[in-house]
């Protein structure tokens, strides 16, 4: 075998790294083993990672044990790196999520501005690489990973493999572009099987959900409430599943068994027809739509598909006008049922029918437990969710599965590890909590976890909802904390007790001069909840306490804000 065509030329690699890697393959290839094999020069790769619940980082530790011979690989929170740090690295692999309204991780915010900046660094010879994380179901998909590849390339970058954007079952995705990543700068493929087989030491996860049994399932909400929030509690013995407090537990929902009958009814398909499910075995349609498709949610590639199968004229004229603002006020409030009755199409047989589908995606929910107060358990605080669209009920997938129909069910469940969102390791730190609504979960657990490991430092809660006398969750359980001392302060903003709505935010900035005196005092933030508005609205009150209350100029508070990120001091879990 010619040693070049092991590594060819087109590699991104000086001419002593490729003779290196010859060498050190060819030996491989034949047998050889022993320190002779050891290539005197690795090939330099660094790989940086944008995350806001941890899939992006978990990829990369993936990615970092396939180099593990013959590359020198580093993994580089993003937020360790500067713009300026990227222009010395010869070989780059960026794996970043989307999260909100396309915005970067937190953790990827400060080099994605400085990156997009007029002023950034050149990148000339630079190779890099990007994968995306994101979901379809938002707008702005694969966003931030969009934004890097291109702005890489005009910075004068090389790309050396085409950026892959993954929806939320990116682990296959990742799989082909982790295979492309070692080929293209010549390691070995066989290397990702040695990395999964340590997945399959573990018995239940997210390739394997475990079928807990519901312990505890009720309605925190008082009669009268316009709102439903469930408290649940899923037995996690004999899972061999650990968590701490700050992850999410992921719940496996099942389809509403009548409005799939009626989808099947529309679409004269029979119900036992076989047909394909997403993980390769078969299943009756019926069973398929129940278990193992998507039948609520809408996007762009599904009414393509489906309007090539439709004589509706709408979809065709909705297809060819492909405006994001006309997909978007269709798709709102719509669902697969609604294409079946408005817009019928003719699909071939019921497997043509179930390929334009996605697949039915757990749910994640942040835990609202401490193992150490309530071990062998895990609880979650879900928000139910029910509106009136298009003349039809509608309801949250897995929110209505599991108020209305979860009954006899032991639903499947995994835990999802957010390293990103704790407690701070030093138990005598004061810690300022910010949840309104269902944002309270987490908190509930770190309050437990405060009281079960004896923390002395302070613990300050805000918490919201729209009336104090139906929607103070757990007020029973936050008045006992308080009496013990556990929890410091509580401050609530019940929006609508008053004529004036009053929220969190504003609550923080009538106790501006409090919180940040606990900032001085080495206190952390940390906050739970809406993304898009209230998580926006308390980061805009965070950086006027600090102008008002520390003195400091517009540009002294945002840097006082993120050095508080850097220093992992202000963390959040948003949605």
């Amino acid at each position: 075998m010619s040693l070049l065509k092991i590594v060819p030329d087109s590699a991104p690699f000086n001419p002593e790294q490729r003779e290196w890697l010859n060498k050190f393959f060819a030996m491989h290839l034949s047998g050889q083993t022993g320190e002779s094999c050891t290539p005197a020069v690795k090939v330099p790769i660094t790989i940086i990672w944008g995350s806001q619940t941890g899939n992006a980082e978990g990829c990369c530790k993936q990615l970092a044990k396939a180099m593990k011979d013959g590359f020198d690989a580093e993994i580089l929170d993003m937020a360790e790196v500067s713009a300026d740090d990227l222009c010395s690295k010869e070989n780059l692999l960026v794996v970043t999520s989307t999260y909100g309204d396309g915005e970067a991780p937190d953790n990827a915010n400060d080099l994605h501005s400085a990156i997009m900046a007029e002023d950034a660094p050149k990148l000339e010879g630079v190779n890099f690489a990007v994968f995306g994380l994101g979901d379809t179901e938002y707008p702005d998909f694969c966003q931030t990973a969009k934004d890097f590849d291109k702005r890489f390339e005009e910075l004068g970058g090389q790309r050396v493999i085409d950026r892959v954007d993954a929806d939320v079952d990116f682990e296959d995705p990742f799989d082909e572009w982790k295979a492309m990543v070692l080929q293209t700068f010549g390691g070995d493929t066989t290397a990702t099987a040695e990395v999964e087989e340590e997945e399959l030491d573990l018995a239940f996860g997210k390739k394997n959900p475990f079928p807990s049994s519901v312990l505890t399932n009720y309605n925190l909400n008082k009669a009268g409430s316009q709102r439903e929030t469930h408290h649940l509690e899923f037995s996690l013995e004999g899972s061999g599943l650990e968590y701490e407090a700050g992850d999410a537990l992921a719940v496996v929902p099942v389809n509403p068994e009548s409005q799939v009958d009626e989808i099947i009814a529309g679409l004269g398909f029979k119900p036992t027809a076989e047909v394909p499910t997403p993980d390769k075995k078969t299943a009756t349609l019926r069973d398929a739509l129940i278990n193992n498709y998507d039948i609520r949610s809408l996007n762009k590639k599904l009414i393509i598909a489906w309007q090539a199968n439709s004589g509706s004229p709408f979809l065709r004229s909705l297809v060819q006008a492909d405006s994001k603002e006309h997909y978007d006020d269709f798709i709102w409030g719509r669902e697969l049922i609604d294409l079946v009755l408005d817009h019928p199409a003719d699909f071939g047989d019921a497997e043509e029918f179930v390929a334009v589908l996605k697949k039915l995606q757990p749910r994640l929910y942040s835990i609202s437990s401490s193992p150490k107060a309530h071990p062998g358990e895990v609880h979650l605080t879900v928000a139910v969710v029910r509106h009136d669209t298009h003349g039809r009920q509608r309801g949250g997938v897995c929110s209505t599965f599991m108020s209305d129909r979860m009954d006899g069910i032991q639903p499947g469940v995994f835990v999802h590890t957010n390293k990103a969102f704790r407690l701070p390791e030093d138990l005598t730190k004061p810690v300022i909590m910010c949840g309104p609504g269902t944002g309270i979960a987490p908190f509930r657990a770190f309050l437990e976890e405060r009281e079960a490991t004896q923390a002395s430092g302070k613990n300050w809660l805000f918490f919201g909802n729209p009336h104090s006398e139906t929607d103070f969750l757990y007020e029973d359980q936050l008045s006992q904390l308080q009496k013990k001392g556990v929890l410091t302060k509580l401050t609530t903003a019940f929006s609508r007790d008053q004529k004036e709505k009053i929220y969190v935010q504003d609550r923080m900035l009538e106790e501006g001069a409090e919180i940040w005196k606990w900032f001085q005092e080495g206190g952390h933030f940390l906050i739970c909840g809406d993304a898009s508005r209230m998580a926006k609205d308390v980061d805009a009150a965070l950086h006027k306490i600090a102008e008002v209350h520390g003195g400091l100029s517009d540009s002294e508070a945002i840097d006082f804000i993120k050095q508080l990120k850097k220093e992992k001091r202000y963390s959040r879990d948003v949605y």
